[in-house]
């Protein structure tokens, strides 16, 4: 088989695949390795920022290797000065090729390697408002922990973090993630729809980073996207639902929430918030996250305009240089 690809040049072989196509979506789906339904879903989540015209771009950067990105947890380590600083998180920079495990070794996890948009992600949550002392956080779905590490260096004196993971597995990678981190930080091993029903209305602000596709993260693991198929969506949006709602229970009266997925598929982002608003309708009040990211951000980034009922942020791999990490904020009102 290989002898005879190896006849004709690469060029060659690739009018022959895409002649194959019989529509347009199709034919970037071989062109750029990716499942049909994958290259749709991109499709419609892209035109509902008006830029549909961007799919090939992302769907190219999902086929390059990405920089690794590194964030210095806040107040516990700084930016070491050959580092090459993040557009927007101004936790992360990218140091110099190689193995960055001997800086991460080196600092004592307080140097880690973490998304820019995870970064952000957490970031949004705990620094949506000024912090007051005394606050309660909980990271609902906290596995493997980055998240979480993130939250409880922010945390500092001020604020005390809870962290839960249904996975024993990984929630000792959450602990291991905070090994870095001079904070006590209860983790739990619990179903996230339930755990929070020991702690209702407790919390001053939680984070529901959801489980999901994973679609935001295809140039970090190229292989899932042959491994998820359309049919895992309506059993992953089920569960977020579900641990929507457990974050708001969880969460005090003028407490704020942030839901997040690594993932820009619309039924797990808009499709999730807007029904939880639904049923929360007078309880909630969804946040600007767009400014808050902004505000956030160390240089001007682009995102689409906030409307009324789109109040969230969508990073992308060929605009932000970032995962596909989608964020929105909710507050508690009763």
């Amino acid at each position: 088989m290989l002898r005879a690809i190896a006849r004709e040049d690469p060029g060659a072989w690739r009018v022959r695949v895409l002649a194959t196509a019989r529509n347009t979506d199709e034919r970037l789906s071989l062109e750029h390795a990716h499942p049909t339904w994958i290259v749709r879903a991109f499709r419609r989540a892209l035109a509902a920022e008006g830029r549909g015209d961007e799919l090939g771009a992302l769907l190219a950067a999902d086929n390059a290797s990405p920089a690794v990105t590194m964030a210095a947890l806040t107040g516990l380590a700084e930016v070491p000065s050959d580092a090459v600083r993040t557009l927007y998180s101004p936790l992360g920079f990218r140091a110099g090729g190689g193995d960055p495990e001997p800086l991460v070794i080196g600092s004592g996890g307080r140097l880690r390697v973490q998304d820019e948009g995870s970064q952000l992600a957490a970031l949004a949550l705990t620094r949506a408002r000024p912090i007051r002392r005394g606050e309660r956080w909980l990271d609902l779905c906290a596995g493997p922990g980055g998240k979480t590490a993130v939250l409880a260096a922010e945390a500092r004196d001020e604020a005390t973090v809870d962290a839960n993971e249904i996975s024993p597995a990984r929630a000792g990678l959450v602990r291991r993630a905070l090994e870095g981190v001079p904070a006590s930080v209860e983790v739990s091993e619990e179903d996230g729809r339930t755990r929070v029903d020991r702690d209702l209305g407790a919390y001053d602000r939680v984070l529901v980073d959801a489980p999901c596709t994973g679609l935001g993260a295809l140039r970090r693991r190229p292989e899932a996207r042959w491994r998820k198929g359309p049919a895992d969506v309506p059993q992953l949006t089920a569960l977020q639902g579900e641990l929507f709602d457990a974050g708001v229970r969880a969460l005090a009266p003028g407490g704020t929430l942030a839901y997040a997925t690594c993932s820009p598929h619309l039924a797990e982002t808009v499709g999730v918030t807007r029904e939880g608003a639904r049923r929360w309708q007078g309880k909630i009040t969804q946040l600007d996250a767009r400014a808050v990211v902004r505000d956030i951000a160390r240089a001007p980034i682009d995102l689409p305009e906030a409307s009324d009922d789109a109040l969230h942020v969508q990073l992308w791999p060929h605009r932000h240089g970032t995962d596909g990490m989608f964020i929105a904020l909710f507050e508690r009102n009763a």
